[in-house]
């Protein structure tokens, strides 16, 4: 009966605010849903009773997004295992690196096989070539050495892949 006193114009008012209500409950739990990854605590090498692939998948895939925007320093602090060797990830498009793939273990390839243990971490923005190239001529990709470090640590993570 109240119903039947609303004009057309008013019922579509009506409907219109709920659709407004709905979408942005919907947004809100999007949001929540998407920060909600980021909150699970990180865990220790330690914890994992020194088995390397439940900690990388843990730390690494399942927490992944809370390393966008961070540096490679602050992802290689809490990886605590030291890399063994890294493979650069060239662009060919745009002739830049767009991140790098670090090995843990002594094989220093990807065994399709086998998930052998390995993350790749890709820059936010890409990386000139003329540096990576250089630091590559100078110390072997085979061989994880500071000086590797101490050239990708400032870069800002925009995304991890374990």
């Amino acid at each position: 009966m109240i119903f039947s006193k609303i004009t057309l114009s008013e019922k579509l008012g009506i409907v219109n605010n709920m659709r407004r209500i709905i979408l942005f409950i919907v947004f809100i739990v999007i949001t929540v849903a998407a920060k909600a990854q980021c909150n699970q605590p990180y865990k220790s090498f330690d914890q994992f009773r020194n088995d390397t692939t439940a900690f990388l998948r843990y730390n690494f895939k399942t927490r992944a997004d809370c390393y966008k925007g961070k540096t490679v320093a602050y992802v290689l602090k809490d990886l605590q295992l030291r890399p063994k060797s890294y493979v650069a990830l060239y662009s060919t498009k745009t002739n830049k690196y767009r991140g790098i793939c670090i090995f843990m273990d002594d094989k220093g390839y990807i065994d399709a096989k086998t998930k052998n243990q390995y993350i790749y971490i890709y820059w936010k923005g890409l990386l000139d070539d003329e540096g990576v190239v250089k630091l590559g001529r100078t110390y072997d990709s085979d061989i994880w050495v500071q000086q590797h470090y101490d050239f990708f640590k400032d870069n800002i993570v925009g995304e991890i892949i374990y």
